[in-house]
């Protein structure tokens, strides 16, 4: 779980920088992503590391969030082109991400359907920023901030509720375990 909750805090960050800087500071804002991008990426790649015996497969997204934000934070002019590009498809891949989640967690857990809005008006912003990237420059970034707010907002939600309920899991498997004398 803390490897989610360092990638919530992260989106969270990047939807603050999109909010408060605008399109006024577009590098600062490349770099600023990329160094936020890579957090997640080094935290779970050391994770890797130090439980290499427990986890079998190596933690390729981790890798590719590392150097996106590495290439971001070192060349922010080539991606001042495509920057709005990059981001739409980062929150649609989020929003599939975060739907495909929910989808597999109730199968073993009661998910209720708030809990899927937010992923959908993630996708619909990343759809739309996709779609409309230079016709108001100022709006994407708002949505691509208020999308990546939602976005580590549901994330962190559903990462205590999974959370709670492997807790109960666990406490219960531990009384079915329990003799009786």
């Amino acid at each position: 779980m803390n490897v989610q909750i360092v990638r919530c805090i992260s989106v969270l960050l990047i939807g603050i920088l999109f909010l408060m800087l605008g399109d006024s500071a577009l590098s600062l804002l490349v770099i600023a992503v990329g160094l936020l991008l890579m957090i997640p990426g080094i935290w779970s790649l050391v994770s890797y590391i130090r439980h290499i015996e427990q986890r079998p497969m190596f933690p390729l997204a981790a890798l590719g969030s590392f150097i996106l934000g590495l290439w971001m934070a070192v060349s922010p002019a080539f991606f001042v082109g495509f920057f709005m590009y990059v981001l739409g498809g980062v929150l649609v891949a989020l929003g599939v991400y975060q739907l495909a989640t929910l989808a597999v967690s109730s199968r073993f857990l009661p998910v209720s359907w708030p809990l899927y809005a937010m992923p959908v008006l993630v996708l619909l912003l990343g759809l739309f920023v996709l779609f409309n990237p230079f016709k108001a420059a100022a709006l994407p970034f708002i949505l691509i901030g208020i999308g990546c707010i939602f976005s580590a907002i549901n994330d962190f939600v559903a990462a205590l509720r999974t959370s709670k309920q492997q807790k109960g899991i666990k406490h219960s498997a531990e009384i079915e375990d329990a003799e009786v004398v």
